[in-house]
């Protein structure tokens, strides 16, 4: 027969392991909607060219 320590000790683990499930699954919905999946503009590599329109310093 279990006695009521370990009744509360089963309880825990239950509540424990709910609770691990529900912070990975948390975690999982939270990462994938911050993630873009949008398409980024190429980068201009050619810094050069805008530079060269910018006013000289005094």
């Amino acid at each position: 027969m279990m006695d009521l320590s370990s009744v509360i000790d089963a309880g825990l683990v239950a509540i424990g392991a709910i609770a691990v499930l529900l912070m990975g699954l948390w975690t999982l919905s939270s990462e994938s909607s911050t993630v873009s999946t949008s398409v980024q503009p190429p980068v201009r590599k050619n810094r050069h060219r805008d530079l060269a329109s910018l006013p000289k310093a005094a």
